[in-house]
């Protein structure tokens, strides 16, 4: 029977304020991820957290300003991605442009956008580019590459899709429906906007991550990675805050109780 299992982080900032590992807010993350499986989900879940399959990194690993020393930021990455014991798969986003890391990215997938297959479903981990207002769309060779790797598929290949920034923020959206149109896309997870969100776009359900930076201008609430269940019949996705080692409960939040039901996504899906 299926039953995967994955993080999801992202906007870490790799190289702003860097500390030593866990004196790192980022390393403690990772140390939270590690012992995160056992751990009981909120009682309306129900059972344990299982050991990931994987872990992806939903962009902006490193900082990426202008007078970044890149070398240093991407080195300071891989020292803490080795301390996670899972796998990791990553997704390129608007702070991860530099030469450096672009070379780092594509000589371990073979290009910026890139998929690989877990107990029948079909994870795709797509490009998206960015304008001087980080406003992202899909480039035309990107949106080639995802109708050519989804034209392996049976339509009723379950697909989930990992992309830096929110399906719904896109310049060209409609050319991205378009694409994804006659296949099944059970979930979609993004970052970039700092803020946790679970929606439903166009019948396509729908993971805004929250950030692992904490720059001042991050929302505090925003505190968050995902973890997320897929079953035969079943995907539930929980945010946890790594500020308080705590499922979300919408801490500082005025409404906590309704809060913390919105950022929990708990379905039904059909199995096969």
């Amino acid at each position: 029977m299926m039953d995967i299992t994955f993080f999801a982080w992202g906007d870490m900032h790799f190289g702003y304020e860097p500390k030593f590992f866990t004196d790192d807010l980022r390393g403690n993350i990772i140390r939270q991820m590690n012992e995160l499986p056992g751990w009981p989900f909120p009682d309306d879940i129900g059972k344990t957290v299982k050991e990931p399959d994987f872990v992806v990194a939903c962009g902006d690993m490193v900082d990426g300003e202008p007078e970044a020393n890149e070398q240093y930021e991407l080195d300071t990455y891989k020292y803490f991605s080795k301390k996670l014991k899972y796998k990791q798969y990553e997704v390129l986003g608007n702070h991860d442009t530099g030469e450096l890391f672009q070379k780092y990215f594509i000589d371990k997938y073979k290009g910026k956008s890139y998929s690989f297959d877990r107990q029948g479903v079909h994870f795709i981990s797509l490009n998206s580019d960015y304008d001087k207002y980080e406003t992202g769309h899909i480039s035309d060779a990107d949106l080639k590459w995802l109708e050519n790797d989804l034209e392996k598929l049976a339509p009723m290949d379950r697909v989930v899709i990992f992309i830096h920034t929110r399906i719904d923020s896109l310049k060209n959206t409609n050319q991205l429906l378009k694409v994804l149109e006659n296949n099944n896309v059970i979930l979609i997870v993004s970052a970039h906007k700092h803020k946790p969100d679970v929606f439903e776009y166009e019948g396509i359900n729908c993971i805004s991550i929250g950030h692992c930076r904490n720059h001042p201008i991050d929302p505090e609430y925003g505190r968050n990675f995902y973890v997320v269940r897929i079953q035969e019949n079943r995907i539930v996705a929980v945010p946890w805050r790594w500020d308080f080692m705590a499922w979300e409960q919408g801490q500082r939040w005025t409404n906590s109780q309704e809060v913390s039901k919105r950022f929990i996504l708990d379905i039904t899906i059909r199995g096969e």
